[in-house]
């Protein structure tokens, strides 16, 4: 074998090693920043009786994502990062830079923000937690986590929300409860109510039974009857409600159960609007499965490949929505700033006139238009434009 030969194949060789071995090196994702003060761990295991804490993290540290694990029983997740910068925001503290540690991400309340290459704020970080994990981790529990997470099935996204209402029935059947032990106790030892407090008995001396009750029956008949007859389009609260299109779309079920689920799990401005929004239109069955994209601006390709459709892309609708204003009810509206590290922003209008609100991970009278922030962009010049105005076409509802 000559001397070129032998040397070609060494390099071969060195090379294969090398991608190898480069191949085993993590790729680091989103840059992460803390939001709040976060123990890190050594594991990721967040019960209170492990002793895994090997640091307080201040808010305002940043780093880098190496991996992440779902933890089954709750659905957030365990972060694995790689801390480059520590913030001095506690004075001192034992975290220092190059450590490798596990943060918590609560999905109800995170303290973590995500940020992608460009520096642009990630609206939903899901793809990036879910991400297969690069690593075998590091003092796993046996139970409960999951190794390779992967994006919310509806199903999940459904079960959480009838979770969610379970809670809520639950807290109002205490709260009647409570209300319950308040009530006068004359009227509560009193249970005939034909009884008064002397003992005497009530007579009604307005009650008539046969032809007046015969009439309520044939009077409640008629009621039902006209409420069983299609309502009429023409409605001057309703800019929309001649335009059977958009009419079918805003009126219906799908979009009413949307619209219910995420005011039920909007609370306050998180950062999160477009994952929130997802979980909305999951939860009304307006979409079939979890949208990958991170940020806001990416919703109207995301929502197009759903199978819904931009008001904005028909001449027709296009000339009648200038603001968000005009956009009719449960339309799913995407702004952006036309600017690459801009994420934009995604609500759901609510209703119509001065009934609609705008809903995403919080809910307001004021569509982001009109808030401090998108006062204060349109003021320096980079003012949110609305790029969307997604509906799902009466055909697929």
């Amino acid at each position: 074998m000559s001397l070129l030969n032998r040397l070609l194949r060494m390099t071969m060789a060195f090379s294969l090693i090398a991608s190898s071995a480069l191949a085993d090196i993590p790729q680091e994702l989103q840059t992460v920043i803390l939001e709040g003060n976060l123990y890190g761990r050594s594991s990721v295991d967040f019960r209170k009786k492990a002793r895994n804490v090997t640091s307080l993290i201040p808010q305002g540290t940043q780093g880098t994502v190496l991996e992440t694990r779902k933890l089954s029983r709750t659905g957030s997740y365990g972060v694995k990062i790689r801390i480059t910068q520590v913030s001095k925001n506690l004075g001192s503290t034992t975290a220092k830079e190059n450590d490798e540690v596990w943060v918590y991400y609560s999905q109800k309340d995170p303290w973590l923000s995500f940020q992608d290459k460009a520096g642009s704020d990630i609206q939903d970080p899901e793809e990036a937690l879910s991400s297969t994990a690069k690593r075998d981790g590091v003092g796993l529990p046996a139970e409960g986590t999951v190794p390779n997470p992967t994006l919310p099935t509806k199903k999940e996204i459904k079960e959480r929300e009838a979770q969610r209402e379970r809670e809520l029935a639950e807290a109002e059947a205490k709260r009647r409860a409570e209300a319950l032990k308040t009530v006068d106790p004359n009227l509560a030892m009193n249970k005939d109510k034909t009884k008064t407090e002397g003992g005497f008995t009530e007579v009604c001396t307005t009650c008539q039974t046969g032809t007046v009750a015969d009439k309520n029956v044939k009077d409640l008949s008629a009621v039902s009857k006209e409420a069983e007859k299609p309502a009429k389009l023409s409605d001057p609260n309703d800019p929309w409600a001649d335009d059977p299109y958009i009419s079918k779309y805003s009126h219906s079920k799908k979009v009413e159960k949307a619209i219910r689920a995420a005011k039920k799990s909007a609370s306050r401005s998180k950062r999160l609007c477009y994952r929130y929004v997802k979980n909305a239109l999951l939860a009304g069955d307006l979409i079939d499965s979890y949208p990958p994209g991170g940020k806001a601006k990416q919703g109207v390709s995301d929502l197009k490949a759903q199978g819904m459709v931009n008001l904005l892309d028909n001449p027709k609708y296009a000339s009648r929505i200038r603001t968000p204003a005009d956009a009719p009810k449960g339309a799913v509206l995407v702004y952006s700033t036309g600017e690459s590290k801009e994420a934009g922003h995604i609500e759901i209008k609510t209703g119509d006139g001065k009934n609609a609100t705008y809903v995403s991970d919080y809910q307001s009278a004021k569509n982001i238009q009109q808030t401090t922030k998108g006062i204060y962009k349109a003021r320096i010049g980079k003012p949110y434009k609305i790029i969307g105005v997604m509906i799902l076409p009466p055909g697929k509802l």
